[in-house]
């Protein structure tokens, strides 16, 4: 793939309808100059090595940061940019929340979603990028913590890690579309300051 390719915007047009929706014919404009900050978030970007990373950057972080940076300057109001990134990444989750609740509808057990998270967990959330430490995994509970997260330290390294908890959120939005037979839990995360993102996941009482 080109290097002129990777540096266009993933999912173009739905920036723009989405931005149109919310900011009427300046949504235009503004889709243009995420684009162009985009390109300019990737220019300073080291490698992180390995696709699965490199998807993050390109596919999440990137793109939200990109569009936080032109609101902000837009808006000249940081907590009504945050917002509004909030909501955008939200909309885009949406394909994966309807995934979630197709598979609600085929009514796997705990048991299988449990070990699909087992599965999926270490090939979504690599290392060097994330440090997954595993503390329960039994027919009562999943539960593992995350020590480092590469969003926080990315967005950090960009000077925005307070856009971290708009990703945090993300976790809560599709855990809540999970199938009934799972129940999500949550002590706190890095990006508000606790020690480590816990997460566990449980069957109902």
């Amino acid at each position: 793939m080109s290097r002129a390719r990777t540096r266009r915007l993933p999912r173009r047009r739905w920036w723009r309808r989405a931005l149109t929706a919310r900011y009427g014919a300046a949504g235009r404009s503004l889709v243009r100059s995420v684009e162009a900050e985009y390109a300019r978030v990737l220019d300073s970007e080291p490698d992180p090595g390995g696709p699965v990373l490199r998807f993050h950057i390109r596919q999440s972080i990137a793109p939200a940061l990109a569009a936080h940076r032109v609101l902000v300057r837009e808006l000249d109001d940081p907590v009504a940019a945050r917002t509004a990134v909030g909501d955008l990444v939200a909309e885009q989750m949406r394909p994966v929340l309807r995934a979630a609740a197709l598979l609600d509808r085929l009514g796997p057990g705990f048991p299988a979603v449990r070990r699909l998270n087992r599965l999926l967990v270490p090939r979504l959330f690599p290392v060097p990028g994330f440090a997954v430490a595993w503390h329960r995994d039994d027919e009562q509970g999943l539960a593992f913590d995350v020590g480092t997260c590469f969003y926080l330290e990315v967005l950090r390294r960009h000077g925005a890690a307070e856009l971290t908890p708009v990703f945090c959120d993300g976790d809560r939005l599709a855990f809540a579309a999970m199938p009934r037979s799972v129940r999500f839990a949550r002590a706190g995360t890095l990006a508000r300051g606790a020690p480590y993102c816990d997460f566990l996941l449980r069957p109902p009482p």
